[in-house]
């Protein structure tokens, strides 16, 4: 059956706002999209699998005291028969329950790990930093776990059966043999899940120092080349050795937890064998009961001892889901980076109209100076900003606004302002109501999505994905952006491939330079379809012939808004405006050129 998308969260009928908890996650991987005709299918199927097994010994004993032991021929074909019988069930509900269970199993992961991906995804993002090994795992083994409720109840539902079964044969061959049965399997359940405690402490530690251990490794490999740069790759493998090593220790000690519980458990089983074994024989020896019923005995004590093994080992089984379920209910409910406020609306209302501009930005209806401050080739009459910020005095960034065809530039001479920026406008980390304002509505007010889907802000370490070029640039599109690619100065570069636009790549883009890389990031961020574009340093890995190359193409996208936060001299005597962040003094604007001429702070940070 098909499963949900990953626009709807929520299982039908539940509130979108209703926390996750580990039973809802439970519930959810079983029963949610109708998956509840699966689990009764395939529980039926592994029931009727394990009854027809407790069968077959009573079957065959049956035989030798009906067919064997009186030598009638008739009858024994009639019990083959039965036999066979016996097996086409046990064989078919087996194979019926397994593929509905493995249905349920494999749905009901597939839709957890949907919940984990629409979680990273959420457009308010998560305040809480979480390594990229560490969600893999949460996405992976941890929804793999939960979905195997499915196995678990299925497979103990059939156990269950199984020892009923066995039970109710063994009372009707001999009362006696039949209670031991009854009264043994509630003391062994209690007593394997007295065991089980250890096994479940260790286990959640083996699966946390696991996920931190991947998560270190995962840092590791996609920051293998910065790292030999600064020489720290001895300290990163120590580190990644540290977290590997208690990983380890985590995992033997959970190994040993559960070597001790399965050599109890099957010691405890092996003795309850024995003694239905021991007391049927006697029984045999002193005639109560017939040699097809000592059979029956023993063939049905022995296959018990599998299914009470199993169900003394649901505890263990369940203790290690709950931790996994656990883990997945504290991702979901992360606290988000940007909360929602009252009065917060999906787009804007219709008809309205933009507020004022900041101070620095140019009046509705001015002409913004032509790059390089040349006045004659001003452009035609610019339209309302489309983007604002409009800090209170002395505030974290400068004023400015952004409308269409225009390019402006902010300075900011502190990188970690410049980063903050650049992720308020992104809004990946929440804007106090006010200071950023799209087409004149206040963005604290807006859905993160709906702001997103206006103004593109990516970070300045933009990150390459598995595919081709052309896949990296133009995402799901069948062409490569001619405009994006030749701005970004892709098309220089690409050219020398084998393969062109189709090249692979692979490793993040670790087949590439560093400039070829921050050059394919560029061309994605201007292939995007949002009118505003927010470039953070966009060319520091790349030469100088090349920077010029940008800071040209830059000027042909009319149809855009580009901020750019730089301190590049060339990308910003590409400005129509600059505004210079003075760290807590009155902002100072102009074009490059007057900016140079002009101000002191100014040539110190560009030229430095």
């Amino acid at each position: 059956m098909p499963s949900r998308t990953a626009t709807s969260p929520c299982p039908p009928g539940q509130a979108k706002h209703k926390p996750w908890k580990a039973s809802r996650l439970f519930r959810y991987s079983m029963f949610g999209n109708r998956r509840w005709k699966y689990v009764v299918v395939g529980c039926a199927g592994l029931v009727l699998h394990q009854v027809s097994e407790a069968l077959v010994p009573a079957t065959i004993g049956a035989a030798v005291d009906k067919a064997i032991s009186p030598h009638d021929g008739g009858a024994l074909l009639w019990w083959l028969g039965a036999l066979a019988v016996v097996f086409i069930v046990l064989a078919l509900s087996w194979r019926i329950g397994t593929l509905a269970t493995m249905r349920t199993y494999s749905y009901g992961a597939h839709d957890l790990r949907q919940l984990v991906v629409e979680r990273v995804l959420h457009p308010r993002g998560m305040a809480a930093r979480r390594a990229p090994g560490e969600i893999v795992a949460i996405a992976s083994s941890d929804t793999d776990r939960v979905a195997g409720l499915a196995w678990l109840v299925g497979s103990g539902l059939a156990s269950a059966a199984g020892v009923a079964t066995s039970a109710v044969t063994l009372l009707l061959v001999s009362v006696p043999l039949g209670l031991a049965v009854l009264l043994a399997t509630p003391v062994m359940l209690l007593i394997m899940h007295r065991l089980t405690k250890p096994l479940e402490d260790r286990s959640d530690a083996e699966q946390s120092t696991a996920a931190r251990a991947g998560a270190s490794a995962t840092d590791f490999i996609t920051g293998s080349r910065p790292l030999k740069g600064l020489g720290a790759e001895d300290a990163a493998v120590a580190r990644y050795r540290t977290a590997s090593q208690g990983s380890l220790v985590s995992a033997l000690k959970a190994v040993r937890a559960k070597a001790a519980f399965t050599g109890a458990s099957t010691a405890m089983s092996a003795a309850f064998l024995a003694g239905i074994a021991f007391f049927a024989a006697w029984f045999a020896v002193q005639g109560l009961i017939t040699v097809g019923q000592l059979v029956t005995v023993v063939g049905v004590a022995q296959f018990v001892q599998g299914p009470m093994a199993s169900l003394g080992f649901l505890s263990v089984e369940l203790a290690q889901k709950r931790a996994s379920a656990a883990r997945i209910a504290a991702f979901l409910g992360e606290t988000e980076a940007v909360p929602a406020r009252s009065g917060t609306t999906a787009a804007p209302p219709a008809g309205a109209s933009p507020a004022a501009p900041p101070a620095g930005a140019p009046p509705a209806g001015a002409s913004p100076a032509a790059p390089g401050g040349d006045a004659d080739a001003a452009k035609p009459a610019t339209p309302a900003p489309l983007l604002e910020l409009c800090p209170p005095p002395g505030g974290d960034f400068p004023p400015f606004a952004a409308s269409p065809g225009e390019i402006v530039g902010v300075v900011l001479p502190d990188g970690t302002r410049a980063r903050q920026l650049v992720d308020t406008l992104g809004f990946r980390i929440p804007a106090a109501p006010g200071v950023v304002k799209i087409g004149g509505l206040d963005a604290a007010h807006l859905d993160p999505s709906h702001a997103r889907s206006t103004v593109f802000a990516d970070s300045h370490e933009g990150v390459l994905f598995r595919g081709t070029v052309r896949e990296n640039v133009s995402a799901a599109d069948a062409q490569l952006d001619e405009r994006a690619a030749s701005a970004a100065a892709v098309v220089d570069f690409v050219a020398q491939f084998p393969e062109g636009t189709e090249t692979v790549l692979t490793g993040h883009g670790q087949n590439l330079s560093g400039g070829q890389r921050q050059r394919l990031v560029l061309g994605r961020a201007l292939h995007q379809p949002q009118p505003v574009l927010v470039l953070h340093d966009p060319t520091t890995a790349v030469d100088t012939a090349t920077e010029a190359v940008i800071a040209e193409g830059l000027a042909g996208f009319p149809d855009k808004a580009l901020v750019l936060v730089t301190t590049s001299p060339t990308l910003l005597a590409a400005c129509h405006r600059v505004v210079l962040d003075t760290a807590g003094g009155p902002p100072e604007t102009g074009t490059h050129r007057e900016l140079l001429a002009a101000s002191a702070t100014y040539r110190e940070v560009v030229h430095s």
